[in-house]
């Protein structure tokens, strides 16, 4: 017995098809979305560093006579040379640095010089308080600074051993960023493209988007990471003048730091001026002082104003929020991915309120 043989009335598609049809997608998309889960974050990195870097791209590809790969290839080039390289060195200097303090605070807090040292500036800081009849041994400074020596020594214990543990998937993740950042050059008008035909978005909503993240995006980078980076770097050529130990590291704090609200760099540099003016000399506190507030926190203002010109500036709240929580959820790279995604956020805000609010 021979099987019927059914065939469609027309070319229009049923109601019923068209069902089938969406769950077949939303089950392919599903599939799709676990297979690139693990490299979300590299795709992420990647499209932040094209969009970055192609203006760069497009000069670059003008001296080559149009030829997209050798573009590419100098663009990435010079990226490793002028960025990646320098800051895997630095990396390299914060993380020896890093590993020495930890050894110098286990030592210390080990064998007792850290409570000799402590119980000297005791004695210093009552002859300080004595006009107010303030004892500071009543204060427990001693308790207290150890058990913060120890806390911190542990954290950079932690954070550098996983650190180490990661450095061949920090590796990994480096090249694959740098693959799909290539491809992105070549081929992100295209995708961009593709990406407008399958929108139910107007073009002219695309168009604005586009628009706006580049706006959103460059204010966030230059008025976050290009400033905190620039701080750290002349909080540890200020430490390291001063001759405080361990510079590059809290260099390195101080780049996290800046992003606070309101106390920024201070947080790292005021106790040690305070170090200073209690174990070495008054001079040399306040020739930290002056170089915190002048330099360190004066080219916060300084590089906001030349560097936002003309740019959507971002709430100090919204972007310590941005980064704090990136650094929660991304580890060391929220630093600049949580600024990146608050940049998203502000930039649908933004078309939000063009788009829907101000009309009518």
């Amino acid at each position: 017995m021979t099987r019927p043989y059914f065939r469609r009335k027309g070319d229009n598609s049923s109601p019923f098809s068209n069902y089938v049809f969406v769950g077949f997608l939303i089950g392919v998309l599903y599939l799709f979305y676990q297979v690139i889960h693990p490299f979300l974050t590299d795709i992420f990195i990647a499209i932040v560093m094209a969009m970055v870097f192609y203006p760069l791209y497009k000069k670059i590809i003008k001296l080559c006579r149009g030829l997209k790969i050798i573009s590419a290839l100098l663009t990435l080039l010079i990226i490793i040379l002028v960025f990646l390289v320098p800051i895997t060195m630095l990396a390299g200097i914060i993380t020896g640095q890093s590993l020495e303090l930890y050894k110098k605070i286990s030592v210390g807090l080990q064998d007792g010089s850290f409570k000799k040292i402590l119980e000297l500036h005791v004695t210093n800081f009552n002859h300080l308080f004595d006009r107010w009849h303030v004892d500071v041994q009543t204060l427990r400074l001693e308790e207290q600074v150890g058990g913060l020596l120890k806390n911190l020594s542990e954290f950079i214990y932690t954070q550098m051993a996983s650190l180490a543990k990661g450095l061949v998937g920090i590796v990994l993740d480096l090249v694959i960023v740098l693959f799909i950042c290539f491809f992105l050059l070549i081929d992100g008008e295209n995708f961009i493209n593709e990406i407008k035909l399958l929108s139910p978005l107007e073009l002219s909503h695309h168009q604005r988007i586009v628009q706006q993240l580049e706006r959103t995006l460059k204010a966030t980078l230059k008025g976050s990471i290009i400033v905190a980076l620039v701080q750290g770097l002349l909080g540890g050529i200020g430490f390291w003048i001063f001759n405080i130990p361990s510079a590059a590291f809290w260099g390195g704090c101080m780049v996290f730091c800046s992003v606070i609200p309101l106390v920024g760099t201070g947080l790292v540099w005021i106790p040690a001026v305070l170090y200073l003016i209690f174990s070495s000399s008054l001079g040399m506190g306040i020739g930290l002082a002056l170089w915190g507030t002048l330099i360190i926190s004066g080219a916060d203002n300084i590089l906001r104003s030349l560097l936002l010109k003309g740019e959507a500036n971002l709430h100090p709240l919204f972007t310590f929020l941005s980064v704090l929580g990136g650094l929660i959820y991304f580890g060391f790279l929220g630093f600049i991915l949580g600024p990146v995604v608050l940049s998203f956020l502000m930039t649908m805000f933004e078309i939000y309120k063009k788009e829907f609010l101000t009309e009518g």
